[in-house]
């Protein structure tokens, strides 16, 4: 039995548009309904309730309550509209876009909402901006799947430097070890061109050397599988300092070099796999 969502403000274009935007997502699985008037949507007893400021105080008011009215058995979200916020659930900011409100959705009901992003790792010892260009045809390939983010940790990167407003990975990073919630969406710090999105590595060497294994963990559980983004895409031109991150991914396309050294790079690694006994890796590799 699908779960419920009930969406409850006083707009009826906003509520129209919000839930037709909604539907359209499949890790929205849910029934969705919307209502202007939160007596109806409590009728319903929803699994979630997304709730405005504006729609709570008409209740408030009709019902001549000074107090909050008895939801049981059902999560609530406020939907922030400047109205007073009772300080007790979850909040999603109401204006802002909607790709952004189904992001902070993902965050909060991550348990409840059958998230799958499909991580793909780039790896190119030889060219790092051939790497990107192979990220790139690729990108373009799932973008029928939905959004495609590529992340790309190449050290003289050829993606545009200045659509990112100086912004890195290190931002996100930097953020959730604040805990600040508000700023741990990878969207927040990607830049968008030609239907990919993109977002650079850490700017300095310095920077990603505090960042711990535990740390990388957490990004693929927090930041890539509750973002937006059906399909990831790491480009590497040098091994990472944890290997984790190519055995974490899905698979794993790999380009050698056409430099007549291409077999020998294959053997070191394969060589350096097996003496840290983690040959399976070798099996996510698609060799380009």
């Amino acid at each position: 039995m699908k779960k419920q969502l009930c969406i409850c403000d006083v707009e009826p274009v906003y509520l129209k548009k919000l839930a037709a935007y909604l539907n359209r997502k499949p890790e929205i699985f849910w029934k969705i309904k919307t209502y202007t008037e939160l007596e109806w949507c409590l009728r319903e007893r929803p699994d979630v309730l997304l709730l405005s400021g504006r729609a709570l105080e008409s209740w408030c008011r009709k019902k001549e309550a000074d107090r909050l009215p008895d939801i049981i058995g059902t999560q609530v979200i406020f939907l922030d509209d400047d109205e007073k916020n009772p300080g007790i659930w979850p909040v999603i900011h109401k204006y802002q876009a909607a790709d952004l409100i189904y992001e902070d959705l993902l965050q909060i009901l991550a348990e409840d909402i059958l998230l799958r992003t499909e991580v793909i790792g780039v790896y190119g010892p030889s060219d790092g901006p051939g790497a990107e260009k192979i990220a790139q045809n690729l990108g373009k390939s799932y973008c029928e799947n939905g959004e495609v983010l590529i992340v790309t940790f190449v050290e003289y990167s050829t993606f545009l430097e200045g659509q990112s407003n100086g912004n890195s990975i290190g931002e996100w990073f930097y953020y959730y070890s604040q805990q600040i919630k508000d700023k741990i969406r990878l969207s927040d710090w990607a830049f968008k061109e030609d239907k990919l999105n993109y977002l650079h590595g850490f700017r300095t060497i310095y920077d990603q050397r505090g960042i711990t294994l535990n740390d990388w963990q957490n990004f693929f559980k927090e930041g890539l599988q509750k973002s937006r983004y059906q399909t990831v895409i790491l480009v590497f031109d040098r091994i990472p300092e944890y290997l984790e991150l190519f055995l974490w991914c899905d698979s794993v396309y790999v380009d050698w070099g056409k430099d007549g050294y291409g077999d020998l790079r294959k053997k070191k690694f394969e060589k350096m796999t097996s003496y840290m006994e983690i040959q399976d890796l070798t099996k996510k590799f698609i060799e380009q």
